[in-house]
């Protein structure tokens, strides 16, 4: 059968080293402003709508979009007060020993003086004290407990986390670019296929119409051949058109089958629904990308993207080495219940309220070279997201090129396609004109209806393509979004 009835659906399999390393978004001008569908919720746009909410790539990354905004939450959160209650008890037993050498103390004396002045000066002498010493073993024990609440509030972290959020910042940046590159890939793959949905149709009433001619024909020449008007071996070439036509037609089954089996997966739609799409192909598209160039791809920008978070991080890692600030503040209580020492019974002891508030400060002047090892890293990050840069701006450059040549050929041979299904259609009439009127035989007649078939199937080929042409542009451009459909 003709290429395009046939065409493979693996529309990923020969995808090359630039979808390794980047994404697209989409353009500007209705899509498929020829292919309309009596069931809106059939409408490509529906179609696309459904296909984003089964994608399962489009879903783990809109995820990773939603980590990166926790992470960035939690960075930011770093200035927030922290308040912590905690409580301990223990029963607590053990021993006090006290062992000390005796001391020798000498009290001077002293005169204390009278108020009545013919009594003698009252007078204390000096005297010696000695302190024996000491070697004795206390017991104790009791009931301890400990409790209170503790504020703490970071100050200053040395620029780290006001670095790292920026950071974040252009790292969820990239992940939105590359979120949009996965959705144009998508978007793309089911408008190819909704294309091809219509390319099928129209080559099936191509078939059905030479179908139909040949079959009036065959009934012709049946009753030719039995008056003795043609040969057998004439005969017999309507028969190996019919057949060919039978071939094509089977061959046009098993690709539509395979094109719905596709697009169910694709999009979770049952096959018999997708078999009432009832759409047509008959204009080309016309793509003008308006101040618009590859240097808009999304790949590039979320690598930009990519570049400035790489950065914020190494200025972190350069603060690394300034002091850290926090406040703290606390309200204690500790107290032995029920307890005894050196024989002695006690209900509590206790200290209530044991009230602290202050500042602390963390410099850490020598880290093992950990900083300077990590700064080190990041720089040669850095240098590897500007190296892919710049490999994927020249691969970007390339196909830009190559969709800005595509698209101009393949508009071209459309018209030429269309020039020649025209001429093929009036050859076909005068030769049957001919043929009937017995100036030709059948045999130049069934070649000017093959013509005519090849020729019009050549040409909805080429408008397909042709269309696709024009997507793959629009993708070179970062310009394909499905508010445009």
């Amino acid at each position: 059968m003709h290429k395009l009835v046939g065409m493979p659906l693996n529309y990923n399999m020969m995808k090359n080293k630039l979808h390794t390393l980047v994404f697209v978004s989409l353009f500007g001008l209705p899509l498929l402003s020829s292919a309309q569908t009596e069931n809106d919720s059939l409408s490509l746009k529906s179609l696309v709508y459904k296909a984003m909410e089964k994608n399962v790539g489009l879903k783990n990354a809109q995820l990773e979009i939603q980590i990166s905004e926790k992470t960035k939450s939690q960075i930011n959160n770093t200035f927030l007060p922290t308040l912590e209650a905690d409580g301990k008890f223990a029963y607590t037993a053990g021993k006090f020993n006290i062992d000390t050498e005796s001391a020798s103390l000498e009290f001077p004396g002293i005169s204390l003086p009278t108020s009545i002045p013919s009594l003698p000066v009252f007078t204390i002498p000096s005297f010696p004290i000695t302190i024996p010493a000491l070697d004795q073993t206390l017991d104790f024990d009791g009931n301890l407990w400990i409790a209170g609440i503790t504020a703490k509030w970071t100050i200053f972290t040395g620029f780290k986390a006001s670095n790292l959020s920026k950071a974040m910042t252009h790292k969820i940046e990239a992940q939105k670019h590359m979120f949009t590159q996965e959705e144009a890939d998508l978007i793309s793959e089911i408008a190819a296929l909704y294309d091809k949905i219509a390319l099928l149709a129209q080559t099936k009433k191509v078939l059905d119409i030479q179908s139909k001619r040949l079959e009036q024909e065959s009934e012709r020449a049946t009753k030719a051949l039995g008056l003795g008007l043609i040969t057998k071996h004439e005969y017999q070439k309507i028969e190996i058109a019919q057949l060919n036509i039978a071939s094509k037609i089977l061959e046009y089954e098993g690709a539509k089958d395979l094109l719905y089996l596709k697009l169910h997966q694709l999009t979770g739609v049952e096959i018999a629904e997708l078999k009432t799409i009832k759409v047509d192909i008959d204009i080309r598209l016309e793509s003008e990308v308006a101040d618009k160039s590859y240097l808009d791809r999304p790949e590039l920008l979320a690598l930009d993207e990519s570049i400035l978070a790489t950065q914020y991080k190494y200025k972190s890692e350069i603060n690394g080495y300034l002091p850290k600030v926090q406040a703290f503040a606390s309200h204690q209580y500790i107290g032995l219940t029920n307890g005894e020492t050196a024989g002695l019974d006690f209900n509590e002891i206790s200290g209530y309220p044991l009230n602290m508030v202050g500042v602390g400060m963390k410099w850490e002047i020598f880290d093992g070279f950990h900083t300077r090892d990590e700064r080190q890293k990041i720089k040669m990050e850095v240098e590897q997201t500007q190296n892919r840069k710049e490999e994927v701006r020249e691969l970007l450059e390339l196909n830009y090129r190559n969709s800005v040549s595509q698209y101009s050929n393949l508009s071209a041979q459309a018209k030429l396609k269309e020039k020649q299904m025209e001429t093929a259609q009036e050859s076909m009439e005068i030769s049957y004109k001919e043929y009937k009127n017995g100036l030709v035989d059948v045999s130049d007649y069934l070649e000017s209806q093959s013509d005519y078939m090849t020729t019009t199937l050549e040409y909805y080929t080429t408008v397909c393509d042709q269309r696709n042409s024009a997507l793959e542009l629009l993708k070179a451009t970062g310009s394909l979004h499905i508010d445009k459909l």
